[in-house]
């Protein structure tokens, strides 16, 4: 290359060139022919930001000691060489730099140092060197951060014990009011975590175990939230508060913890919180018992039900009552509820199950005042957990002053009538309904009644009804009446588990001819006591899991009885309300 050089001097565009590149001599060559050193480009940078970036000892020795180099030259972005060689680690050219007496404290426009870049690089050997040369170990960058925050966020316990032994300050707060214990504690760094705390210790300044950031979470808190156990043994062990709340959900850490499955977090937190506040307050979306219902383990449900009592009631809290609407207001209005209220419907059951095996009842105590789990479960349409409270005892048969008859079925008729699932399985074909995926049927397979929602008054005959239209079973036909298509089979099905499932005039006025027929067919045979023979030997039927065509076939009876118990004389539907 040198051969080269010599016989084309203009090899190279710039010293620039040389220096990144590395090459001595050509660098060189190309001074010594009156090449100019102090040409930047167009980001700032000389040759020798370029030799100190690409650690080029050679390079840089030759061009500081030309008499027209300044090794605090400084980039457009205000980087010295020293600054470049330090965030890339470059220890041979960092000290070239310092022997040639380069400003080891020098800051760019954003506030970061030779050190800090050494930090951030990781590099121990340049930090090191930047520390015996006394560089500034509380420089501030303009984030607030000091190189302590940066080595301790950064989880190098090497350099934050360097740092300290340097007279590092220990008690000083970046933006937010981030205190570099807190950030260690954030990120999991535990050995760094010791060793703050150990300093603090030696210089009095325990209090930074409380330091809260400017939302108020503490390092114990943040530490919960993250699941560094570890760490918040070492935190209560030295005196952290575990009962500090954070702004927003003004929760604890024992929450997060609870929150996020933490369950050795928990375990460690449970005898330094005050377990009382959540004894007496609601059930709030942030309480422990609730938060833990979301998670499939129920160790942490069990580790909880220790200390706290899962049977209470407790207000219903806002956000629930947002989601229910006119259920919680208009329908049933009711003031409390259990924990079996607040499942929500993208949880496991694992929760609800374990509540129900320990003593949560399903069912209410006072209608006017407790909300009941199963018209929760009604309401937002979650299969699986309706049918774990049925199979848990649930009453099917819910009643209030507001409402005109048996109000879980009420809700199970709107909803069947809302259904979005393949409605075919209804009426399939002359031959087997299948019921099943209805919710009236599943509730009068568990006992439901519904003959009290026939029990209404005439108004188009003057009479007077008392209660709103939308809370008995005609009402929310009407309001439902959208809906048309699906009215005739679910009102079917509804009147054939009845008895007396007569229909005022003004309701069958609402449906065409040979709709009115199959209806009032319906409801003449719900009056006779063969009808009420055969409700019981259906729901026996069905309780065994045995009401289908074939196996009511298999009974040793008449055949013409086969067609009887499967109600097809009743359901035979004209063809335009056959779902097929």
């Amino acid at each position: 290359m040198q051969s080269e050089l010599q016989q084309d001097p203009h090899k190279y565009a710039t010293v620039g060139v040389a220096a990144r590149l590395g090459d001595l001599m050509g660098l060189q060559e190309m001074v010594w022919h009156g090449r100019p050193i102090d040409v930047f480009d167009n980001r700032g940078w000389s040759p020798l930001h370029e030799a100190a970036y690409h650690g080029n000892t050679g390079c840089l020795e030759f061009l500081l000691r030309q008499p027209e180099v300044d090794p605090d030259w400084t980039t457009h972005a205000k980087e010295t060489p020293l600054i470049l060689a330090a965030r890339q680690g470059q220890h041979d050219a960092l000290n070239t730099l310092i022997n040639a007496r380069a400003d080891i404290d020098f800051t760019t426009n954003e506030g970061y140092t030779p050190l800090w870049e050494a930090i951030n690089s990781g590099s121990f050997p340049c930090f090191r060197t930047l520390i015996k040369k006394e560089a500034d170990v509380n420089a501030r960058v303009y984030t607030r951060y000091s190189p302590l925050h940066l080595a301790a966020e950064k989880g190098l316990a090497h350099f934050v014990s360097l740092l300290l032994q340097h007279g590092a300050e220990l008690d000083v707060y970046a933006d937010h009011n981030l205190s570099p214990l807190f950030l260690a504690a954030h990120k999991g760094h535990t050995d760094c975590v010791k060793l703050l705390i150990k300093f603090a210790k030696d210089r009095g300044v325990m209090h930074i175990v409380n330091a809260a950031a400017s939302d108020n979470a503490t390092p114990l808190l943040i530490a919960a939230q993250e699941g560094y156990a570890a760490i918040v043994a070492i935190l209560l062990h030295y005196g952290a508060d575990a009962n500090i709340p954070a702004d927003g959900e003004n929760a604890v850490a024992l929450q997060y913890a609870v929150l996020n499955g933490h369950y050795r977090c928990v375990e460690l937190l449970l005898p330094y919180t005050d377990m009382t506040v959540f004894e007496t307050g609601d059930f709030d979306s942030m309480h422990p018992l609730v938060r833990a219902l979301k998670h499939q383990d129920t160790t942490i449900l069990r580790l909880l039900h220790g200390h706290l009592t899962i049977n209470r009631t407790s207000n219903i809290p806002s956000y629930l009552r947002l989601e229910l609407g006119h259920l919680a207001s208009a329908l049933v209005p009711a003031r409390t509820c259990s924990l079996l209220c607040l499942i929500e419907s993208d949880w496991p059951l694992a929760g609800a199950e374990y509540l129900l095996q320990n003593g949560v009842s399903p069912n209410i105590t006072n209608t006017d005042d407790e909300l009941a789990p199963l018209l929760v479960a009604l309401w937002t349409k979650r299969d699986l957990f309706f049918q774990l409270l049925l199979r848990h005892g649930a009453s099917p048969n819910v009643y209030h002053t507001n409402v005109t008859g048996n109000v879980a079925m009420l809700l199970a008729f709107q909803k069947d009538l809302e259904l979005e699932r393949d409605l075919s399985a209804f009426v399939r074909n002359s031959k087997q309904p299948n019921f099943q995926i209805f919710y009236i049927w599943q509730l009068f397979l568990a006992g439901g009644e519904s003959h009290s929602l026939f029990d209404l008054c005439d108004p188009m005959n003057g009479e007077n009804c008392g209660s709103p239209a939308i809370t008995n079973l005609f009402g929310l036909m009407f309001y439902m009446f959208h809906r048309k298509e699906n009215l005739v089979p679910v009102l079917a099905l509804l009147m054939c588990i009845s008895d007396h499932a007569s229909l005022p005039r003004h309701i069958l006025a609402q449906f065409e001819q040979n709709q009115r027929k199959v209806l009032q067919n319906i409801a003449e045979k719900t009056n006779l006591l063969s009808h009420r023979c055969r409700r019981i030997i259906v729901l026996n039927l069905g309780k065994e899991n045995k009401y289908s065509r074939s196996s009511v076939e298999n009974l040793r009876i008449p055949s013409m009885l086969h067609d009887y118990l499967m109600f097809m004389e009743e359901l035979e539907l004209p063809l335009q309300d056959r779902i097929l």
